[in-house]
């Protein structure tokens, strides 16, 4: 077998791993989690962190109303309890009692304003869980077909290798070194088949020499444009 015709299945064959290799590599560039699911977990942590806030300012509202209902009725109680029948300390107990029923409403309006910060913070969680949820199940369901891809790929993989130990030894060590310094420099398509008179990389046609020396000869032969080794049959 022609020696080009060599290079040219060997360059078929390293391609094919390349394209593999970079497969592989895009594999696991996916298996980051995605910004949309980073930023969902961050939207469900702010959404906890609002939430805990919201029921710890109801807890302290709740037991500061508490407190003032309860000063409040000991106060009425004692004001309509007839214990106090002095006119001086009667009046006082009745700017208390007003006062407290004042203190009372304003506490009663506060805890009703975190009763709802609460309720909008637990829908919000309620709404980030469920667009973390989805977001987890369709990158679960995408990792899954991933790595059933690359486990192929690998699978795959020896056999290509072999291929390419084996062809590489049967090419003659000068021309192997010529095809390693070329492939790099051209994209890693170091040879092209003629397509017609034509190379089929760059789409230039031959010289009449060019194609001849291509089809039948022995030596190397190169696009005159692109400077890729031809062959053709």
């Amino acid at each position: 077998m022609r020696s080009v015709v060599l290079l040219a299945q060997l360059n078929e064959i390293d391609l094919a791993i390349d394209a593999q290799k970079a497969r592989l590599a895009e594999i696991a560039e996916a298996a980051r989690e995605p910004a949309a699911l980073v930023e969902a977990r961050r939207g469900l942590a702010r959404a906890e962190s609002d939430l805990a806030h919201c029921r710890a300012v109801q807890s302290e509202l709740e037991v500061a109303q508490k407190e003032v209902a309860d000063k409040r009725a000991r106060a009425e109680a004692r004001l309509y309890g007839g214990g106090v029948r002095n006119p001086k300390e009667l009046e006082d107990l009745q700017r208390d009692v007003a006062q407290l029923r004042r203190q009372l409403n304003q506490a009663e309006d506060h805890l009703l304003e975190a009763l709802i910060c609460s309720e909008t913070a637990i829908q919000a969680q309620a709404e980030q869980t469920a667009i973390l949820e989805r977001l987890a199940a369709e990158h679960g369901r995408k990792q899954a077909a991933l790595r059933a891809e690359q486990a192929q790929i690998k699978a795959k993989m020896p056999a290509e290798l072999a291929r390419q130990a084996a062809v590489r030894q049967a090419v003659p060590a000068a021309l192997l070194a010529t095809y390693d310094n070329l492939r790099p420099r051209r994209g890693g398509r170091a040879v092209a088949r003629l397509d017609g008179e034509e190379c089929s990389a760059c789409l230039v046609a031959a010289s009449p020499f060019t194609l001849e020396a291509a089809r039948f000869g022995d030596d190397l032969v190169y696009c005159s444009n692109c400077g890729r080794l031809l062959w053709g049959e």
